[in-house]
Parts: C-alpha cells; structure tokens; sequence
C-alpha cells in the first residue's frame, strides 16, 4: 500500500511539473530596432571595411544587469549596421573589433517598435588616397598612396585582391592567381604612389572584383580596405 502511495505521488509531482513547464511565456517578443554608421574620422563617410567580418557593434543592457554579457553585431561592409531584433532598454553600445581604434561607449535607450539611431566615429590604422584600379592590357594596375593614422602601429604589409566568383573580395576571399601576395610595408612607402601590376591570368568573359587592402598589427589581424572596383574581361 505504502508503495502504491509513493508512485502515486511521483506521478503527482512529475504532473505539476509538466504543467509549470508548459506556462505560457509572457515576455513580449523584441521589437525594438538599432540602427546607425560607424564614420572615418580621415574621411567623415562611412568607413570601408571587409565583408563578412570587418567589424563588429558591442551592446550590453544595462537597464537589466550590473554586469550584462556583451552581446555583438556584424557590421556591414558600407559602414551601416542594424538590429531589428532588441528588447527595449537602456545599452552601452560600441564599434570594436575593426582596423580602428575603437571607440568611447556610448549610452542609448531602445523603445518598442522603434528605431534608434546611433553614430560611431573611429580611427582607421591606414587610410588610402589617390586610388586607381583600372585595366591595362591583359592585367591590371592598382595605384593608391598609403597613409598611417596611429604614431606607434606597426606596419604590416599591403595586398591587392582580386576575385571572380565573388563581389565580397578581400582577405577571405581572393583568387591567388590574380592576387598580389603580402608585400611588407616600411616607412619610405608612407605618402608616396605605390603601383602594383596584377599576374596577367584574368580569363577572357569574366568580370573580376578587385580591391587593395593594407595592415598595421591590430589584435584582429584586419585590413583596410579601398572600395571594390568591377573590370569585366
């Protein structure tokens, strides 16, 4: 008897459980949108970076925690970002993880089925100038003028990349064939032309993708980048 009892309770215990489990979650869905453009501070347009993985947006809600776990954004490779997807609250927001210096964390309030706009403006380790990419011959000449906007980085090296099956060339995705490797950077390559001439192997009909990417040592081993430019072959 004393056993009936007890397997009766469990079966009790195990029912109330499943009916806890099975509440309706009343939180409301996020709604809340953040939107925003992180600017070059060399330029005042949005900056240019590598897609995907060219930068990133920190957010972390405050208006819940003390100490919230960071939350991050891909940014695009126009320099925009966008969530669509947050609850409302109060966030400290930043740019980080770029070829820039990150910047200071800004404090911002989402409300439901709003838009929030905000605006970083950050530092890029390398700007370009005077860039030229343009077809000759059978190849093509990349021109462009480096500048270095950080004193102590270290410079690194300069590639050219160049692409046919994608428009989202860069450091992660490049045809070596057409691809000028690492070149280093030294110090008489600041301010003056740099002109590069590309492997003639581009293949008749098809359109390349072609940009110049260059680095100084950051702790995410990422380029500046130039915009793309198209040349149909």
């Amino acid at each position: 008897m004393k056993k009936f009892q007890y397997i009766i309770s469990i079966a009790c215990i195990t029912a109330a459980s499943l009916l806890v489990s099975c509440e309706v979650d009343n939180y409301d869905a996020p709604d809340g949108i953040m939107t925003g453009r992180v600017i070059d501070a060399t330029t005042g347009i949005p900056i240019i970076s590598e897609q995907p993985n060219g930068y990133q947006i920190r957010y972390d809600e405050i208006s819940w925690s003390d100490n919230p776990t960071p939350q991050y954004l891909w940014g695009k490779a126009d320099g925009t970002f966008q969530n669509t997807k947050m609850f409302a609250g109060t966030y400290e927001v930043s740019a980080v993880n770029g070829a820039f210096i990150s910047t200071a964390v800004q404090t911002i309030t989402i409300k439901s089925e709003q838009a929030t706009n905000v605006e970083f403006t950050v530092t890029p380790y390398i700007s370009f100038s005077n860039v030229s990419i343009v077809k000759e011959g059978a190849t093509v000449r990349a021109t462009f003028t480096l500048s270095r906007n950080i004193p102590d980085a270290a410079l690194v090296d300069y590639r050219v990349f160049a692409s046919a099956a994608t428009h989202y060339v860069g450091a992660t995705e490049s045809d070596a064939s057409v691809s000028v490797a690492s070149v280093a950077i030294t110090e008489a390559d600041l301010g003056v032309p740099i002109s590069v001439l590309l492997p003639a192997q581009f293949v008749s009909g098809k359109t390349y993708y072609i940009r110049v990417g260059a680095k100084c040592e950051n702790p995410n081993g990422r380029y500046n980048m130039t915009e793309i430019v198209s040349i149909q072959f």
